[in-house]
């Protein structure tokens, strides 16, 4: 038996790296609609002097934020709509010291008192960070005008020492997102002027309006229409994900997070949709790339995604409208009725709905779901009356 000590002092660093160092304590959601976790094991700082003297330097290396805000509910917020991973909250994180970052974020007037809530997280999930606060600036109009960012840099091991120019960017470049503020403060650790001046040109540049979003969509969907029409189907599906990020949908994995609503609530005063209302716009691209997205899978054969896609957007639309949200799209059930009386309201997007009920049943059959194939048929053939195909498969049903 080998004692750990009399290893050469490298192979005990890797052992020390692959136990404390942040990228090996991350562990992935258990969920899509959770954030990542992190488990540190600091147990091995206590085994001798020695190795508590060689393993925290693994655990130096590692570089945290340390978040501070006068509202508890700020805390769930960032969790469960960001999906930041937080190592840790309360008295823990208001107590950790070694961090390189300190934000601070209030309203002018606002005091701590003692009210302070604090979180912690790595410097790898501030991007996370800042791009969930943007979006939820462009969802608030105006929200970041009332807010005050106070950004503290500092050497956590060596006091007064000055942070490298690139971990000083890497710590504060993600917040040229956040525009707009009442007022920012950038202090400690030798902040680069270089550094501080890129911050603050990036936060001038103003968002993309919703004009240059949605026509910036419609453009990645008609350049993965004609990925798909060439039969480059992985490439297709990207395009059609980037187009759903660029009107501030993030698709990850079966999910779809829906952000910025109301960025989106006014008319277009420009370019191809001019006139037009900018969340209706975005409601039909965003049912037209679901559409798309279905047939990818279709090509691709993979039955389940192409249905999973189809039946999450029946289920939504036809909850929408009579707010039914049972998800049982075959028979014993009468929720179709929606279908006939939807048909005659004049919705957005009505053929392509059409189009996602029946590529919807395409996938249904594939996976001998025959209940819910002579459903989604009749339904599809409502919305697209003078589809051939549709029709055609309609009057066989009709015949039986």
């Amino acid at each position: 038996m080998f004692r750990f000590l009399d290893l050469p002092a490298e192979i005990r660093d890797q052992v020390y790296h692959d136990v404390l160092a942040s990228d090996n304590a991350r562990r992935p959601a258990v969920h899509d609609d959770e954030p990542a976790t992190y488990e540190f094991d600091l147990a091995i700082l206590l085994v001798s002097k020695q190795i508590y003297h060689e393993a925290r330097k693994a655990f130096q290396d590692n570089v945290f934020v340390k978040i501070t805000t006068p509202w508890a509910e700020s805390i769930d917020h960032i969790s469960s709509e960001g999906k930041v991973p937080i190592i840790t909250t309360g008295t823990k994180a208001e107590n950790f010291d070694s961090f390189h970052l300190w934000i601070s974020i209030d309203t002018p007037g606002t005091s701590f008192n003692g009210s302070a809530f604090s979180m912690l997280i790595c410097l790898e999930d501030l991007p996370a960070f800042t791009r969930m606060w943007h979006l939820s600036n462009l969802n608030h109009q105006g929200l970041n005008r009332h807010l005050r960012l106070n950004l503290n840099l500092k050497d956590p091991h060596v006091p007064g020492r000055k942070i490298p120019k690139d971990l000083q960017g890497r710590l504060l470049r993600p917040f040229g997102l956040v525009k707009g503020l009442h007022s920012l403060s950038v202090n400690g650790a030798k902040v680069l002027p270089s550094v501080e001046e890129a911050l603050k040109i990036e936060q001038s540049v103003p968002d993309p309006s919703p004009e240059e979003c949605l026509e910036k969509a419609t453009t990645l969907k008609d350049t993965g229409n004609k990925s798909l029409q060439s039969g480059n189907y992985a490439t297709a599906l990207q395009q059609y994900i980037n187009a759903f990020a660029a009107i501030h949908i993030t698709v990850s994995g079966r999910k779809r997070y829906i952000h910025a609503d109301g960025y989106y609530m006014r008319e277009c005063s420009s370019g191809v949709y001019v006139g037009q209302r900018s969340d209706y716009v975005r409601l039909i691209i965003r049912v037209k790339l679901v559409a798309n997205v279905i047939q990818v899978y279709l090509k691709l054969k993979d039955w389940e995604e192409a249905r999973f896609w189809g039946k999450r957007s029946i289920v939504l639309f036809r909850s929408s409208l009579n707010g039914d949200d049972d998800d049982n799209l075959g028979s014993g059930h009468d929720k179709w009725e929606w279908v006939k009386r939807s048909a005659t309201m004049g919705f957005p997007a009505r053929a392509e709905m059409g189009k996602i009920l029946y590529r919807t049943a395409l996938a249904s059959r594939e996976l001998q779901l025959d209940d819910e194939v002579e459903n989604l048929i009749r339904a599809a053939a409502i919305y697209l009356p003078h589809d051939e195909v549709v029709q055609t498969e309609k009057k066989t049903l009709d015949a039986r």
